[in-house]
């Protein structure tokens, strides 16, 4: 009798465990990481007449509070990280925005689903990722956003309503290297355009560590604001979870960066319109990746 009574230890810890983290999490805490919350803040941008975001470059940004910062992550999906984000994300309960490359959200749509399932706002990043869209002539550079925001659409064709709905007419000039001419053809269609406030240079050959104290300084010095990093990069994901946590402990917090209710409906009756453009066959969609890898590489140095 003593030995069955012993045995059932283990089924009763586990319960607990589960009943304390379902309480916490109950109570607004996130089960996983318990001295923060278990939901992101959102913070809420109009995209009407395409405004542009991040002081990098432009003259406003989203209206984060002090010390709150939102995680964006460019150039995926990517199978070797992207997964590996999203779990460190869901371990601390924080919602980011993810700006796709068409490309590899036509090779990965499984990856698209993916991030739209576990509550990511998406955005994109043009198809092929050219280094300097304004060194296209302009109707090169708006296939290629165009066809960026078509390879996401088809990859969230399948999706539940709810996920789909995670495309937002949000995008993001490779490299930051925009065009005004580009940004008022976006604006014509609701598209915004988004810089950031700050970088931590994780697309250069640094390691983690380095990534990690550049993301902390570069925030300090500004205070608030937009974060960019790369989900094609291991080292991100090898620095994320202690950035986080390090960022937490500094009294920072995290937001997630989402369009309003009625952007995508706006986005999509504009007149020749970029979202809700992608009703493509399965074969159209094998048949676009058929293209030359993009690289990746971003041109200027982010501060």
């Amino acid at each position: 009798m003593g030995v069955r009574h012993i045995s059932i230890w283990p089924a009763i810890v586990t319960m607990l465990v589960f009943s304390i983290s379902a309480a916490r999490a109950d109570d607004g805490f996130c089960p996983t990481d318990p001295a923060y919350p278990a939901a992101t803040r959102i913070v809420h941008v109009s995209t009407e007449d395409g405004p542009t975001y991040g002081t990098m470059q432009y003259s406003q940004t989203a209206s984060l509070g002090p010390k709150e910062v939102a995680l964006t992550f460019d150039d995926g999906p990517n199978p070797d990280n992207t997964l590996r984000i999203l779990d460190i994300l869901d371990r601390h309960c924080i919602k980011a925005t993810f700006f796709m490359v068409g490309y590899y959200a036509g090779k990965h749509p499984e990856l698209v689903r993916e991030v739209a399932a576990r509550g990511h706002v998406i955005g994109t990043h043009t198809w092929l990722h050219p280094n300097s869209l304004r060194q296209l002539s302009p109707v090169q550079a708006q296939r290629e956003i165009r066809r960026g925001f078509e390879a996401v659409e088809t990859a969230l064709a399948s999706a539940p309503t709810e996920d789909r709905r995670r495309l937002a007419p949000f995008f993001r000039f490779p490299g930051l290297n925009d065009s005004a001419a580009l940004i008022h053809w976006l604006g014509e269609r609701h598209v915004a355009t988004f810089s950031c406030e700050f970088g931590a240079d994780d697309w250069k050959p640094i390691g983690s560590a380095e990534i990690r104290r550049r993301a902390i300084r570069n925030i300090a010095s500004v205070g608030r604001g937009i974060l960019i990093l790369h989900d094609t990069k291991p080292r991100t994901a090898d620095m994320l979870s202690s950035f986080i946590m390090t960022m937490r402990e500094q009294g920072y917090s995290f937001v997630q960066l989402a369009a309003e209710p009625t952007s995508a409906a706006r986005a999509a009756t504009a007149p020749n319109g970029i979202l809700g453009a992608a009703e493509r066959s399965v074969a159209d969609a094998q048949q676009a990746v058929t293209a030359t890898e993009p690289s990746l590489e971003p041109d200027p140095v982010l501060r």
